[in-house]
């Protein structure tokens, strides 16, 4: 019998399908997975490729149990859809959920913690020791994702559009940023941000280059940065206060997505900026990829507990 992890994000969906020992692993990486986005012919090609792919010759009945995690799968609409698809194809044991929330699993299993996510999007997930679960944040790129890749983007295009409404040259920032994107002058940045597919992914992608340009010590870039790490700070005492702000007790917060990477700037100042703050903190790393985390989430509902064998060897797969 299989066990089958999913995790589908805005930019890549990746698979696990493995036994209750881990002798048999299989994985699969295919395109966006984002169910929001998505009309409901792609969602549901894009669910039968994951799982007759994974499968190959074996049957579906052979899937004891599932989790499907799919970022747009927190509002009920698309849950809904995902749910149908999945049993149209004649699975009847499965989880669907957010990709924030198996990135959380991923992280802190079933225990109390804060796990604060910046990639494209940005977004704050808490569970308290009572079990209650908080998401702060998590809106989309229209009504919030502060902090994030898209938000430090869009700061970029803006200053660089308002330079030239005032100036008739430009700074070593914009030039840089229209080199980044091939263009010769500030205002070509309007026609490729909307005649663009996917806009907010557009405009996220030179977040990057302006964290690199803030970390040599760009004043502008550092501008835009520290309003990133302030937004994510902002989210972790907002978080903090789900628990109880408690200057003595520990809290157990986990960064993710690429704008929060270990070694990006805005990681840096996030904890020296909360530790300002004086909240006892201590960092968790994540130690299985979301899909992974998936089969143990899908073997955990339907066996007593998945053994140390099988976590090893999930702890081992990277896409």
């Amino acid at each position: 019998m299989f066990f089958l992890g999913v995790d589908g994000g805005g930019t890549k969906t990746t698979a696990v399908l493995s036994d209750l020992q881990g002798e048999v692993i299989r994985t699969i990486r295919l395109g966006p997975g984002n169910i929001a986005v998505l009309d409901r012919g792609s969602v549901a090609q894009l669910i039968r490729n994951i799982i007759f792919e994974l499968l190959r010759s074996d049957s579906v009945d052979q899937i004891e149990a599932a989790t499907f995690a799919f970022a747009g799968a927190g509002r009920l609409e698309e849950k809904k859809t995902a749910d149908e698809l999945i049993r149209a194809l004649g699975l009847r044991n499965f989880s669907v959920m957010t990709d924030a929330e198996i990135l959380y699993y991923s992280i802190f299993g079933e225990d109390p913690g804060i796990l604060i996510s910046a990639g494209t999007g940005s977004i704050c997930l808490v569970k308290t020791a009572d079990q209650k679960s908080h998401q702060i944040g998590g809106w989309g790129y229209l009504l919030g994702d502060e902090g994030s890749g898209f938000d430090i983007g869009r700061k970029a295009i803006k200053m660089a559009l308002e330079e030239v409404t005032v100036k008739d040259s430009f700074s070593s920032f914009t030039s840089k940023l229209l080199s980044f994107y091939g263009l010769q002058h500030p205002e070509n940045l309007i026609s490729i941000v909307y005649s663009s597919v996917n806009p907010p992914k557009l405009i996220a992608s030179c977040a990057k280059l302006v964290c690199q340009l803030a970390e040599s010590g760009e004043p502008l870039a550092l501008g835009i940065v520290d309003q990133a790490s302030s937004a994510l700070v902002n989210y972790a005492e907002q978080a903090i206060f789900h628990f109880g702000p408690d200057r003595k007790k520990t809290y157990q917060i986990a960064l993710a997505g690429g704008i929060l990477e270990e070694t990006s700037i805005v990681h840096y100042q996030f904890r020296q900026k909360l530790a300002e703050k004086r909240f006892i903190v201590s960092y968790k790393k994540q130690e299985l990829e979301p899909a992974a985390a998936g089969v143990l989430y899908a073997i955990n509902q339907s066996q007593p507990i998945a053994s140390s064998r099988i976590r090893d060897k999930l702890k081992m797969i990277r896409f």
